[in-house]
Parts: structure tokens; sequence; C-alpha cells
């Protein structure tokens, strides 16, 4: 059955590939080799086609084939980008498996299996930041370390809230006892917490930042880029299968609305105060996130279309800086462990995908987020002012904080060399460390940075392309299209 080899078939190459650990760029092929064959599997899936094995039914609609496609393809760009950037010992056996989790979420249409399944991803990607490449003669830093714990407690104490929500809902009887409070505004906010947590919303954003700052840029894409929108997902179907949630909710939905936009003023506000260039984008992409929540908890026709494309932008600018930054720091990280203001300069490829993929998160055209911030902005028009400045503000503030990364680490003039200090007694030239030998960008590596530009783009450009099936999905959930 094709649905079941679509999970376990990456699952089941992740164990070859971890046996295969010792030869990197054997595992990485063959990671990249199960991708692609996945990729050929999942044309083969027939849409629309529910299949129920052992009480769980499987279904792939055409919005989840969306991301479906996505997600695999960020895969494949990860994996190929590892065949030259550093990486753990164990990313290619960490990536097939986050990869097959990935799948489960978007083909099992049951809520308390998919929540299952998050906290297992929290679980498995949790070994991608403390993963060390092969024969590293150090420890896991303390950073590092501390990195790893924080987001996995944070990700438990999520898992642990969604739980506790399903099983209010499943013994949540409307109308039972009338007088009474409903607890559908206890269970709407155990669910906000749980998903804001894996959405990184301020102030559940510290683990972002961290991990931005202290993981491997490779490993965080594994973990930001794929269930971050697949949280979004569980959401969307958890409010489908519980729409009582949505109807006794009352005003939980605006104080929702209302905590999102100001999530977003927050998280940009500390973006440009932040000290790095790593925090920098931490900070963008938690900006990007709370407006992404903002339009998903508006239920509507244009907040979730924008919030449906706004994480498949996402997906893709995460990748695209992520990959940018690790490629700054190619071979040794001396570029980017110096003060340099032009590192644009040093390597433009790297310093373009750094730039376009930050315009793509602050929501600028022609990209995918330029498409979901107007449509965000167009929801926010029509519910209040308030919110409609709150959102205007936020944008601004991350694009003034771009433009400030833009002049402080990339476009600035050249460093000029310092001048030689005399030696020291007794000391000779032999004595001295080499200067550091100038390495240019990896051809492949480069390309796989413009690709992912030019995808955006096209999709930035073209918005129709994905935008009707988005919103033929959005009408087909009869619970949410009658909010």
């Amino acid at each position: 059955m094709l649905y079941l080899l679509l999970i376990f078939f990456p699952i089941s190459m992740a164990f070859s590939a971890f046996l295969l650990r010792r030869l990197p760029r054997i595992a990485i092929g063959l990671g990249i080799g199960a991708l692609i064959v996945e990729l050929l599997l999942a044309v083969q899936v027939r849409v629309d086609d529910p299949v129920r094995v052992l009480g769980v039914t499987f279904l792939l609609s055409p919005l989840n084939q969306i991301f479906l496609f996505l997600f695999l393809g960020v895969g494949i760009t990860t994996l190929i980008a590892a065949l030259v950037l550093p990486h753990g010992e164990h990313f290619s056996a960490i990536g097939l498996l986050t990869t097959g989790q990935t799948m489960a979420i978007l083909l099992m249409q049951d809520s308390f299996v998919t929540a299952l399944v998050l906290v297992t991803i929290g679980l498995t990607t949790v070994l991608a930041i403390v993963d060390l490449p092969f024969g590293a003669g150090v420890l896991v830093s303390r950073q590092t370390l501390v990195t790893a714990l924080k987001y996995l407690v944070l990700m438990v104490i999520a898992g642990i809230l969604l739980y506790i929500a399903y099983v209010l809902t499943d013994i949540f009887r409307p109308g039972e006892l009338p007088g009474r409070i409903s607890p559908a505004r206890f269970i709407l906010a155990l669910l906000a917490a749980g998903f804001a947590l894996r959405m990184a919303l301020t102030p559940f954003h510290s683990w972002l930042v961290d991990l931005v700052s202290y993981a491997g840029s490779l490993a965080a894409i594994l973990i930001i880029a794929l269930p971050t929108p697949a949280s979004l997902l569980v959401f969307l179907l958890t409010l489908q299968s519980f729409p009582t949630l949505i109807f006794e909710g009352g005003q939980a939905l605006v104080v929702l609305r209302i905590g999102a936009a100001i999530s977003a003023v927050l998280a940009s506000a500390l973006a440009l105060t932040a000290g790095s260039l790593h925090q920098r984008i931490a900070y963008l992409i938690a900006t990007n996130c709370g407006i992404i929540f903002y339009s998903f908890v508006s239920l509507s026709l244009a907040g979730l279309s924008s919030a449906i494309l706004g994480v498949i932008n996402l997906a893709l600018a995460v990748t695209t800086v992520l990959i940018s930054l690790a490629l700054l720091g190619y071979p040794d990280g001396r570029l980017l462990a110096t003060s340099r203001s032009d590192l644009f300069w040093h390597r433009p490829m790297a310093g373009a995908g750094l730039l376009g993929g930050g315009l793509a998160l602050i929501g600028w055209l022609p990209s995918p987020g330029g498409t979901s911030y107007l449509l965000a902005l167009q929801t926010a028009a029509a519910m209040h002012w308030l919110e409609l400045l709150a959102l205007l503000i936020a944008m601004a503030l991350a694009a003034l904080t771009l433009a400030q990364l833009a002049v402080q680490y990339l476009i600035g003039s050249g460093e000029v060399p310092a001048d030689e200090e005399p030696p020291l007694l007794g000391e000779t030239i032999l004595d001295r460390p080499p200067p550091p030998r100038y390495v240019g960008e990896p051809a492949g590596v480069a390309g796989l940075i413009a690709l992912l530009l030019i995808t955006m783009l096209i999709i930035g450009a073209f918005p129709n392309l994905l935008l009707p099936t988005i919103e033929a999905a959005v009408r087909s959930l009869a619970t949410l299209s009658t909010v």
C-alpha cells in the first residue's frame, strides 16, 4: 500500500544510512536516492482516495500533496548541501527519520496519532543538534547541549498540552451541563499554547534563537522547515475534527488573534536590538511565524490562505537562509568568527541567499511571503484597524532589521588589513599561525541557493500556481467555512 510505503520506506532506509554513518558521502547519497524514490512514489498516490488501516484513516488531499512535494524537495536540497557543508555523523539517518514522520503527519487523519508523531519528531530532531561529525576531536559544547535540552523539554511540554487538550475534547459533550461555563476556551488555550511552542511564537521563542545560534545550520533546517509547517496542518485538522471548539470558543479566537499580532511585534522589536547575525535571523523567523499564526486563527478564507502560503514560504526561506549562513562560514567558520561587514563581497551567492531569503521572510514581493503578507493585511483590515496597525508595525520593524543586517554584516566596505605586530622576543616567522587561506564558494551549494531563490521568485510572481488549490482546500473544510 502506497500510504504505508511513503511512511515506512524512508524510516527503513534511515537504518541503512545509520550503518553507513562512517562513510558520510555514501550515507548522504543513499539518503538523496531514498528521497528521490519517495518522490516517485508520491506521484503515484491518488488524491482524495481515503484508506482505513488499523482504525486510522489515510488520505492525501490536494493541499497535503503540495506540502508533501515541498517537504521532499527541502529534504533533498538539504542532503545535497550536506555533500559539501559540515554536518553531523548521523545527519542522513536523522533526515530520513524526520521525513518519514512528516509523511505520517500529512497522510494520517487522526489528531491523537499526529500529535504523538509530533512528539516523536521532537525526540528525533534533537539528536541532530548534538550530532558531531565523524572523527570530531571535541565534545558537544555547553551552549549546544543547553540548546538541545531546552528544545527537548519544550517540545515534550507542547506534546503534553496537546494531549490534555485532545483528552478533554474526547470527553467534552456540548450542552450536557447547561448553564455551566463551556470548557472550549480552556481547550483552545491548551491547543494554542502547544502549537505556539512549536511555532516559536514570542514569548515561546527562546529555543529558536538558541537553535539558529548554536546548532548546525543544516540540522536547524530539519527542525524548522519540516515540523513547523506540519504543526500548522495538525492544528487545522484539529479544528476540523472538533468543530465545537470554534462554535463555543466565544472570544477565545479574538484573544488568540491579538496575542499572535503582539507576538509578531515583539519578535520584530527583538530582532532590531539583537546582537548577532544569527539572532537577527532567528527573530525574523519568529516574526514571520507570528504573522502566520495570526492569519490562521482568523479562520477566514483570506486568512487561512495566507497562513498556508506563509508556511510554504517559511520552509523555502528558512532553507535558503540557513544554507547561506552555513556557506558564509565555509569551510572552517573563520569568516563568520571575525567582525566583518563585507561578507557579501567574499561570498556573493551566500550573501544573495541571505538577502533573498530575508526578503521572503519579511514579505517583500515577489515572493510567496509577499502574497501571504498581503492576504494577512487584508484579513487584519477586515477585523480591526488596531490589528492592521500591529501587523504593519511588525513588518516595518522586520524590514528595518533586514536593512540594518545588510549594512552591518553584508554590504559594507572591505576591511582594512591590520598592521602586523612586531615579533616577540625569541619568536620567529615559523612560530606564527599561517594566514587564513581564502576558499571560494562551492559551485554545487551556490547552485542550490540560486535554485531556491528562483523557486521563490516564480511562486511570488505567479501566485496562481498555488492559490487556487489552497483556496479550494480551504473551502472544502466544511466546519471552518461556516465561521
